[in-house]
C-alpha cells in the first residue's frame, strides 16, 4: 500500500522539526515529503508534490491557514487537511471546518500518542478516497478517450492536476499480441492482465489507462521548450521500457503505436483511434511492432485492400482432392504472400476459417480425427497464431502431417473421396444416406457399398453416423443449443432418436455429455 504524503506547514522551523521527530511517520504509512515555513510557499509546493494531507498552522503571518485552506481545497491540492490551533483560536478553527478543512488538532495537547491515534483514523479515510477519486479519474480518463471533450476543470481532476506543468502530450497504445483464433478454444486463452499500470512514479506519466480490456494507453506530459526530435527520443525510451512491463505482466510479445508532441489535449481521442486502427494490423508486421504515428502519414493513406482469396481456395483444394499435398502447400503459401499485400485482418480470418473447414474435411475422409478434437486430447499447442508467418508456417505443417498420416492409409478412390466430402458438407440433411450418395456418384447403389466398405473398412451409413456425431459433440460443447436443435442440425428428425444414437456411440445420453464437459 503506497505511503500517505504529508505536507507540513508552519511558521516556526522549530515546531515543523517537533512534529517531524515527534513519531516514526514511516511506522504508520505515512511519508513527509515537503515541508513550508512561509506561507507563500505552500501553494507552490502542494502543486509539484500533490500531498494527501496537510497538517498546518492556523496562524501565520502575512496569510492564515484558514486562507490557504480555501485555496488548497478549491484546486483540490490535497485530500485532507487538518489545522493546529490553541485554545484561543477555538471559534477561529470551528469555522475552518465548515470550508471542508478535515479536523483541526489542539497544539499542547499533541503528544506522540495523540498523534498516532488521529492518523490511524486519517489514514482510513484517506485510502477510501484515494479509491473514490482513481475511480473517478477513471470514468473521466475512459469517456475522454471515447471522444467525449473534458472541461479544463475535469482535466485537471483526470490528470490529479500535474498537466499544468506541461504543454505538450505524448501517447503510447501498447497492445500484447492478438492470436487468431484458429481454434475455437483457444480464444479463451487470454494474457494475465493488469488492472493498474505499475509504474506510477514516473513524474511524466499523467495517466495509464486500461482501455477495451485489450491494451493500455499511457498519456505523458512534456514541455515544448525540449525540441521534436529530444520529444520523440524520450518516447522511445519510455516505450522500450513500457513494453518490457507489459510484457513482463502478461507474458506476452506486445506492439505499440506512439504519437509524440500533441498540442492539445483534444487530439489525443482522435490519435488513439489511429493507433487502434494500427495495431490490429500488427501480426501483418511483427509481434512486437513499434508504429510511429507521426510518421505514418503517408502509409495512413494506403487503406488495406480485400484480400481475394477465393480462387486460391479452390485450387488448394483440388490439389488435395488428388492427394497433390506439395502443391497444396504452395497454393497455401501463395495465399498468405497475398494477405502479406493486402493486410486485410478480416479477409485474413475468413480465409483462415476456410483453410481450417477444409483440412479438417479432409482428414475427415482420410478417418483421422478433427484438428480440434487432436488439439483438445493432446498437449495443447505453441503455434505462433500472433503472426502472419506464425499461422501460414502452422497450416503448412498441419498440410505436412496430413500427408505423412494419409500415406499409411489405404488409397481411396475419387468416387469415395467424393462421398466423404458429400457427407461433410452435408451431414445435416436428413435425406442424405448410401442410396442418395450412389446416385449422386452415377453408380449403383450395390456397388458404392461394395467400394466404400473395401476402401474404408466400414459402411457409408457408420461414416455419415460418425461424422453427425462429431459434429453433435461439437455443438454440444459450444452449449448454445438444445438437444432437440442439435438433432436437427446434424440430420435427425427425431431428438428421441438422436439420444438413443448418441448413447450407443458415446455410452451417455447427450445431456450427461454436457455435464461431464463442463
Amino acid at each position: 500500500m503506497n505511503a500517505v504524503k504529508v505536507m507540513l506547514v508552519d511558521d516556526e522551523v522549530l515546531a515543523i522539526e517537533h512534529m517531524k521527530n515527534l513519531i516514526s511517520w514511516p511506522q504508520l504509512g505515512y511519508e513527509i515529503v515537503c515541508t513550508a515555513s512561509k506561507p507563500s510557499q505552500v501553494i507552490r509546493l502542494a502543486r509539484e508534490h500533490r500531498p494527501d494531507l496537510i497538517i498546518m498552522d492556523i496562524v501565520m503571518p502575512g496569510k492564515d491557514g484558514l486562507a490557504l485552506s480555501k485555496e488548497l481545497l478549491a484546486e483540490e491540492l490535497a485530500l485532507k487537511v487538518v489545522l493546529l490551533t490553541s485554545h484561543k483560536e477555538f471559534e477561529y478553527a470551528k469555522e475552518a471546518l465548515k470550508l471542508g478543512v478535515s479536523n483541526y488538532w489542539i497544539k499542547h495537547e499533541m503528544d506522540a500518542e495523540t498523534v498516532k491515534r488521529e492518523l490511524g483514523g486519517l489514514r482510513e479515510e484517506i485510502e477510501s478516497d484515494r479509491r473514490l477519486q482513481k475511480n473517478d479519474r477513471g470514468r473521466l480518463l475512459v469517456d475522454w478517450l471515447g471522444g467525449r471533450p473534458l472541461s479544463d476543470t475535469q482535466w485537471r481532476t483526470a490528470t490529479a492536476g500535474l498537466s499544468e506543468a506541461f504543454d505538450r502530450l505524448h501517447l503510447l497504445v501498447l497492445e500484447p499480441v492478438r492470436m487468431m483464433p484458429i481454434l475455437p478454444d483457444v480464444m479463451s486463452i487470454k494474457p494475465i492482465w493488469p488492472t493498474e499500470w505499475p509504474d506510477a512514479r514516473d513524474s511524466g506519466l499523467l495517466a495509464a489507462i486500461p482501455f477495451l480490456e485489450s491494451c493500455f494507453v499511457l498519456i505523458y506530459g512534456d514541455k515544448s521548450s525540449r525540441g521534436e526530435s529530444k520529444m520523440r527520443e524520450l518516447l522511445e525510451e519510455k516505450a522500450a521500457e513500457a513494453r518490457r512491463m507489459i510484457e513482463q505482466l502478461t507474458g506476452r510479445p506486445a506492439s505499440i503505436a506512439m504519437a509524440y508532441g500533441l498540442p492539445n489535449r483534444a487530439d489525443v481521442p482522435g490519435k488513439l483511434a489511429e493507433a487502434l486502427k494500427w495495431l490490429s494490423q500488427a501480426m501483418f508486421h511483427s509481434p512486437n511492432h513499434l508504429f510511429r504515428l507521426n510518421e505514418l502519414q503517408r502509409e495512413e493513406e494506403k487503406a488495406p485492400l480485400q484480400l481475394e482469396w477465393e480462387d486460391g481456395l479452390r485450387k488448394t483444394k483440388e490439389r488435395l482432392s488428388d492427394s497433390q499435398y506439395e502443391e497444396a502447400a504452395r497454393e497455401v503459401s501463395a495465399l498468405f504472400s497475398l494477405a502479406s499485400v493486402a493486410k486485410d485482418a478480416s479477409g485474413l480470418a475468413d480465409l483462415c476459417r476456410q483453410l481450417f473447414s477444409m483440412l479438417n474435411r479432409y482428414r475427415s475422409t482420410c478417418g483421422l480425427p478433427s484438428l480440434t478434437d487432436t488439439w483438445a486430447a493432446g498437449p495443447g499447442t505453441d503455434a505462433d497464431w500472433s503472426s502472419l508467418a506464425g499461422i501460414r508456417d502452422w497450416f503448412l505443417q498441419e498440410l505436412n502431417t496430413l500427408a505423412q498420416l494419409s500415406a499409411g492409409l489405404p488409397t481411396i478412390s475419387r468416387k469415395v473421396r467424393q462421398a466423404l466430402e458429400q457427407m461433410e458438407r452435408h451431414y445435416g440433411d436428413p435425406e442424405l444416406d448410401a442410396d442418395t450418395l450412389a446416385r449422386q456418384l452415377g453408380i449403383s447403389r450395390d456397388h458404392f457399398r461394395h467400394l466404400f466398405k473395401l476402401e474404408t473398412g466400414k459402411t457409408a451409413l457408420d461414416r455419415l453416423t460418425e461424422i453427425r456425431m462429431d459434429k453433435a459433440k461439437q455443438l454440444l460443447d459450444e452449449g448454445s443449443l438444445k438437444v432437440y436443435e442439435i438433432a436437427d442440425r446434424v440430420g435427425f428428425r427425431n431428438g428421441q432418436y438422436f439420444s438413443q444414437v448418441f448413447r450407443k456411440l458415446t455410452g451417455m445420453t447427450p445431456l450427461e455429455y454436457m455435464e461431464k464437459r463442463r
